[in-house]
């Protein structure tokens, strides 16, 4: 009981932390479920812990299609190496998320033990470990980011600092703090490749102001040498690979290689600051003879406001402490120097301010004790006051810049986070007892672009060991394997592709044109090695089976004439000419139907698309899927009036699909807009 009273603030930390922790684990898993994170970056994460584990150390699968080393992408992180273990007992990417979430939150702890060490005062310090639980940075990264192993090291330079101040502030440097002050430095540089040059900013501090010359010489030689190895030997050395794999990719595609000279240099992201030049020695002396322009480009475009975000919950304090601060400057340079257009990776909720945050709080604790020490006879209540401050700006901020942590606190989410573990499957009964005739036309639940009913039969669809090409979506639930590329990657030679021609990633990544994916999905439709394994929503399951009698005409034929059988308008003046229906379709085995339209007038059909609903007229689910003809290859925008377009669908139900009777529709969206046509009955065996 004693224990308890003296200690009730740390305790109460600790109760706060853990009810923050909860809150954080119920986000993730319904972002998780949700398929908010794909395979950049936590798929890449688990992939490389299951990669290790397997005996392939920190291998991955890039953009293109080629499996790596992880420096070969320009980035070294060995801290994923520590996770291997807990990994091995729950394989599953949530370990790696559930292990940064607690990492982090519990650095709050360690903040409080600074702040203890530091001003003398536990309320003051459990005031600063609440304003680190609500800082909206913390916020966004517990809540958004999945795993970065520069997240994952915040507590580890929290805790070398608390190690080195402590033993200074005792004047008693032991053998044993030493080693674990640098057995928490090592982890901490593991976390990415910039931050040795943390450890040498703080090795710095600590030959300046603490005077200890052997220890921070130590520190500037090993980060200033291991930051060395990364970014001038290690990541050049194996670029070669990256450049190799993007070569063959572009050559799968006939892609002009110059367009994205990017991609070819040694290190994937300079061209993120081509502006001042094209090598890391011309970068950094145009960033100092032209102090101007760096100026410019720093407080630039939404950077002022995002280094508002960054210090205005902490009440711009760290800025009284420049000489902690400045640790937090190799971040700072490589977040706000960016002169690429569209890229931002200054944000708050960005998982690259990550080592700022230590820094900004250590620099806060500082500056208090030094603005404190100015008031005379004052001092503890000036430090309450100032502790007081930064949490009433922590709260005002974490309600102005939308926390997620706040608003789930809030109860501003909670009727999406209550959806956790329920059913997305569709259902309609109110249209199962309408006395349909051929031809009406009703409004129908559209097709879905995340479809996540679908997006999970998919996935349970895909053995475990088969590689596969898919959307970057769900590359999180697909990434224990040693092979899963963002389609088009690997398009002709994965065991599985996963088709969704709504996803871009790629596109966006070469800024190459939308008509690529149209090519590629008419390739893998002709490829007699692949075979349709499952159509679901906008989603499409091709299996490489080998060849196989697969029709050689393209499902999707435009012609001049054509014997009318039917004048069944859909909407916007398309209308159906004739099509066929399959009396029954067994699951797991595929069925033939065709379509057959026309344009009358020269309505605008930009943006819409085709899909063919199956609606169970005993319980109203709805099972939904994409004309993949007319939705990746030949779209409706691209239709001529008065010709006459022949789509010939190969219609794939998966087994999860209850038999029984189906009304069938043919549908058209814009997402906005959407009708469904009923064509007649079909049995699903």
């Amino acid at each position: 009981m004693k224990y308890i009273k003296s200690n009730f603030l740390f305790i109460l930390l600790v109760v706060l932390s853990f009810g923050i922790l909860i809150v954080n684990i119920k986000i993730n898993i319904f972002r998780y479920q949700n398929f908010d994170y794909g395979k950049f970056d936590l798929g890449n994460m688990t992939q490389m812990v299951w990669n290790t584990m397997h005996g392939r150390f920190m291998y991955l699968t890039d953009y293109f299609g080629t499996n790596m080393p992880r420096w070969a992408m320009s980035h070294v992180d060995p801290i994923l190496v520590m996770f291997v273990p807990l990994f091995a007992i729950w394989q599953s990417p949530l370990t790696l998320v559930i292990s940064q979430l607690v990492l982090i939150t519990f650095s709050s702890l360690l903040v409080y033990a600074i702040a203890f060490l530091k001003l003398k005062s536990k309320l003051a310090a459990f005031l600063l470990g609440v304003s680190f639980l609500l800082y909206p940075a913390v916020g966004f990264i517990l809540a958004w980011t999945g795993f970065h192993g520069v997240s994952a090291v915040i507590p580890f330079f929290l805790g070398a600092f608390y190690v080195f101040e402590n033993m200074y502030m005792e004047k008693r440097f032991t053998r044993k703090g030493l080693i674990v002050f640098w057995i928490l430095l090592v982890l901490c540089m593991m976390g990415k490749e910039q931050i040795p040059l943390y450890v040498f900013l703080y090795g710095l501090f600590i030959l300046v102001f603490r005077e200890k010359k052997k220890l921070g010489i130590s520190m500037m030689v090993v980060g200033f040498v291991w930051f060395a190895l990364a970014f001038f030997v290690i990541i050049p050395k194996y670029a070669h690979i990256r450049i190799g794999g993007y070569d063959k990719f572009a050559k799968s595609l006939d892609m002009d290689t110059s367009l994205t000279t990017n991609v070819s240099k040694p290190n994937y992201f300079m061209s993120r600051y081509e502006e001042f030049g094209g090598s890391y020695s011309e970068m950094f002396v145009n960033m100092l003879l032209n102090p101007k322009k760096a100026a410019v480009v720093f407080f630039g475009g939404d950077k002022a406001d995002n280094l508002s975000r960054t210090f205005l919950p902490l009440a711009l304090l760290p800025l009284a402490h420049p000489f902690l601060l400045i640790i937090s400057f190799p971040d700072f340079l490589i977040n706000y120097m960016t002169t690429e257009a569209g890229i931002g990776t200054s944000e708050i909720y960005n998982h690259r301010v990550s080592m700022i945050i230590p820094v900004l709080f250590i620099s806060t604790i500082y500056a208090i004790a030094f603005l404190s020490s100015t008031t005379k006879n004052l001092e503890k209540k000036m430090t309450l006051l100032l502790c007081a401050v930064v949490v009433l700006f922590n709260g005002y901020t974490s309600y102005k810049y939308n926390n997620p942590v706040y608003l789930w606190l809030t109860q501003a989410v909670q009727k999406r986070l209550s959806l956790v573990g329920v059913a997305f499957a569709k259902t309609d009964t109110n249209t199962i007892k309408e006395d349909l005739k051929v031809g009406d036309v009703i409004k129908l639940s559209p097709l879905e672009n995340n479809d996540r009913e679908c997006a999970k039969k998919v996935v349970n669809a895909i053995p475990d060991s088969a590689s596969v090409s898919g959307p970057d979506y769900l590359g999180a639930h697909l990434s224990m394997r040693e092979t899963y590329a963002i389609f088009p990657a690997l398009y002709k030679e994965a065991d599985y592709v996963i088709v969704d021609v709504f996803s871009r990633k790629i596109i966006t990544i070469l800024d190459a044109d939308v008509s690529l994916i149209r090519d590629v999905v008419e390739d893998i439709v002709k490829d007699e090695n692949y075979k349709l394994d499952l159509g679901c929503g906008n989603l499409f399951v091709f299996k490489r089976v080998g060849p196989h009698n697969k029709a050689a005409l393209l499902p999707l034929q435009e012609k001049f004439r054509y014997d009318e059988k039917y004048n069944l308008e859909v909407f916007q003046s398309l209308t159906v000419v004739d099509y066929e229906l399959p009396e029954s379709i067994t699951r797991g085995e595929n069925a033939q139907a065709r379509m057959v339209y026309t344009k009358r007038d020269n309505d605008s059909l930009d943006g819409y698309f085709l899909f063919m609903s199956f609606l169970n007229k005993d319980t109203g689910e709805l099972y939904q899927m994409a004309n993949l003809a007319s939705f990746g290859m030949y779209q409706l925008t691209d239709w001529v009036e008065d010709h006459y377009f022949v789509e010939d669908l190969e219609i794939a139900l998966p087994m999860y699909l209850d038999p029984g009777d189906y009304k069938v529709f043919v549908g058209m969206s814009n997402i906005i807009r959407t009708r469904s046509m009923f064509l007649g009955d079909v049995k699903v065996y």
